[in-house]
């Protein structure tokens, strides 16, 4: 195979070029290898944080090399971390998976002491949970400085992979861990000078700010260094030591950089000069790039075989054209002031764009299980060729909303004053996939931003006693049976303060009981319930899933979820007290506020501190 450009300038691998080439990049690839060696000789255990782009594929070979040539001495366990977000490219998140088998073969055949992780954010944190069932908004340009959505999905996990490893290594009587990353100097200047501030270094493992070991490993190495690395093992000739990367790994890997880059990927080039190819994969739903997502646009337009991505795209999409759309935001804030008052001004989603996402995402989901199923049958009948490509298509490639996710969307829904019925999520999974309904993405011109400010003002609420009567959490029905259903429960999990609640079981974060979940989902979409559950008020889902233990909430965080569910229920109650649709509701809310000087006026006479203005994104 020749790799080259579009006018199609190559050389050959195994050509004496390509080995000058082998030649220049030998050095580097010594000095790392016997850079780890170094680490694993005094007793350190090596994580190899991978991805499989380009520059943790080299630092993982290099370091796996490594750990083979000190085979024969007593070494600390070793791991290789990778984070999967649930909203990664499929393509990425498919390489990466395929490279944990080969590695995991690999691994066996040398009897080498490494572990394959793969870690992911806590439930509550997932793209799915957090934007669709609370309605948070995802990070966009300007507010993405702080891309807490990279924090909670990956750095975080990683992290808490990072401390058990640590400690596990520590007790068997190993020195601490230190982790191996693909970060360079050439990247940008902006990674350049971060870089420089924490002091990464090559040769040396330095202590991050979060307290861990890290060696970039191949700092000082540059894009192309990497791709001729690569480039080695494309023939056996060439190649430079054995791994778990073979010829093909590498020309998929090729073929996505060139994909996602516009078709312009050519490692090098007969004149010597280098075609960039440092094409840059995130997730699908990012909204932080701006109006394109360019490695994405690019792959769809250069090969039909990523159409099955084009849904992905168009949700994102749709959700850059709405930023700005205050229609689709929430008039209600979630923190009581001082006084008694709660912010009326549009802040997170509010719950009609939110039912639109999950049956926009739902709908993606089922497209997709319909056309694996349409591929296996293809296959099946010879219409195809029984490829490698073909037989992985002939399986779904995402899966976005699973049950897990759904039941917490479900939770969060059913505290909101404006869902209709019990298991208000449930519905719309049923709809879609017992119904057959389907929600079609639509395309939409941007709105931009118009800069006028809009006015924050205040509702008087009380301590959600004002005007309506809400008990929150509290379940009178489950407190009657639960005695005869499960005598052995203990009170103190009805609990909070002097406030009666509704049974729960806490965990460290909230969590959602799987497998109870999906056999939940199965008795729902079977029977009647979709139709009985729409006479009962949505608040008794909430209660359900708890009472249940399906979910668990976080240890000492019950207030939170009381106060989130006293807050939609106060509302809810009041809507039909007053007789009033959510359009009129929100209407009456504006018109029976007050405005921000009034409400400081009120906190000042209390000696309280006005809150800040908040902007919006």
């Amino acid at each position: 195979m020749q790799i080259g450009t579009p006018e199609g300038s190559a050389i050959a691998p195994g050509s004496q070029a390509f080995i000058n080439l082998k030649d220049s990049i030998h050095e580097r690839i010594e000095t790392a290898i016997q850079t780890i060696q170094n680490l694993i000789g005094q007793g350190y255990a090596i994580v190899m944080t991978l991805s499989s782009g380009k520059d943790s594929s080299t630092t993982t070979m290099l370091a796996l090399e490594a750990i083979r040539r000190m085979k024969g001495i007593k070494q600390a366990p070793h791991f290789i971390s990778s984070s999967s977000t649930s909203v990664e490219n499929p393509e990425i998140e498919n390489a990466l998976l395929q490279m944990h088998e080969d590695i995991a073969a690999w691994v066996s055949k040398h009897e080498l002491p490494v572990q394959v992780r793969m870690v992911e954010p806590h439930a509550a944190s997932r793209f799915v949970v957090n934007v669709v069932g609370r309605g948070t908004l995802p990070r966009f340009v300007e507010n993405g400085s702080k891309r807490t959505c990279s924090q909670d999905w990956k750095v975080k996990p990683q992290q808490r992979l990072a401390q058990e490893i640590i400690d596990s290594v520590l007790a068997d009587g190993f020195k601490e861990t230190v982790t191996v990353l693909g970060t360079r100097f050439d990247e940008s200047s902006h990674r350049q000078a971060a870089m420089r501030r924490r002091g990464d270094d090559d040769m040396r493992p330095v202590r991050n700010p979060d307290g861990f070991l890290t060696l970039s490993l191949i700092a000082q190495w540059s894009e192309s260094d990497v791709w001729d690395f690569l480039s080695m093992f494309l023939v056996d000739e060439t190649t430079p030591f054995d791994s778990y990367v073979e010829a093909g790994a590498v020309r998929r890997m090729l073929d996505l950089y060139r994909d996602g880059n516009e078709g312009t990927c050519g490692m090098f080039m007969s004149d010597g000069r280098r075609a960039p190819c440092g094409s840059r994969f995130g997730c699908w739903t990012c909204t932080i790039t701006g109006d394109r997502d360019k490695s994405m646009e690019s792959m769809l337009n250069a090969d039909p075989r990523y159409e099955y991505m084009r849904g992905l795209s168009d949700f994102r999409n749709f959700l850059i054209a709405t930023q700005w759309d205050m229609g689709r935001r929430e008039l209600v804030g979630r923190t009581l002031s001082d006084v008694g008052h709660i912010a009326v001004r549009p802040d997170v989603y509010n719950l009609r764009m939110r039912q639109d996402m999950l049956g926009y995402l739902i709908t993606l989901d089922v497209l997709e299980e319909e056309r694996a199923q349409r591929m296996e049958d293809d296959v099946a009948m010879g219409l195809v060729p029984a490829t490698s490509e073909n037989l992985r298509m002939c399986e779904p490639q995402f899966r976005i909303v699973r049950e897990s996710d759904l039941v917490l969307v479900d939770f969060f829904w059913s505290m909101h004053h404006y869902a209709s019925s019990a298991f208000p999520a449930l519905q719309i999974w049923y709809e879609i996939r017992t119904l057959g309904r389907r929600y079609t993405i639509p395309r939409l011109a941007k709105i931009e931003r118009d800069g006028r400010e809009i006015e924050r003002r205040w509702v008087a609420v009380g301590a959600w006693n004002q005007d309506a009567p809400v008990d929150g959490l509290r379940d009178y029905k489950a407190e009657l049976w639960n005695p005869y259903l499960h005598p052995d429960r203990p009170v103190k999990n009805m609990q909070l303060g002097n406030e009666r609640l509704v049974y729960h079981e806490t965990g460290d974060t909230l969590q959602v009981e799987a497998c109870d979940a999906v056999l939940f989902l199965d008795t729902y979409c079977s029977g009647d319930m979709p139709f009985q559950t729409q006479h009962h008020a949505a608040i008794e889902s909430a209660r359900f899933w708890l009472n249940e233990s399906i979910i668990k909430l976080p240890q000492g965080m019950a207030g939170r979820y009381q106060e989130m569910a006293k807050r939609g229920q106060y509302f809810a109650n009041l809507a039909e007290r007053l007789n009033l649709t959510p359009q009129e509701m929100d209407r009456y809310l504006k018109e029976h506020s007050i405005s921000e000087g009034e409400h400081n006026a009120l906190l000042q006479s209390l000696g309280s501190v006005p809150d800040p203005q908040f902007d919006l994104f």
